[in-house]
């Protein structure tokens, strides 16, 4: 069960990804099932290639920084 923190945190991380990316959308957020104190991202990005690039960028660096800061691990990942 994710924590109010790990919540808090996901919900702030897609806010600031949908404010640059606006077409992606939420789909859920959940435990990660493949790490422990994990927390899965899943999303709907229906950008094209050179777009996706500079959000996996972008999201990587936001979700290492809340790595470091919060010691919260998001991974995103994309449904459908």
């Amino acid at each position: 069960m994710l924590n109010p923190k790990e919540i808090e945190l996901s919900s702030k991380l897609f806010e600031e990804l949908q404010l640059k990316f606006h077409t992606i959308r939420l789909v859920e957020i959940i435990e990660n099932p493949h790490e422990e104190d994990g927390v899965w991202m899943r999303i709907i990005q229906p950008i094209d290639s050179k777009k996706c690039i500079a959000f996996s960028e972008f999201a990587a660096e936001m979700t290492t920084d809340i790595l470091v800061e919060h010691n919260c691990d998001i991974t995103i990942s994309f449904a459908g």
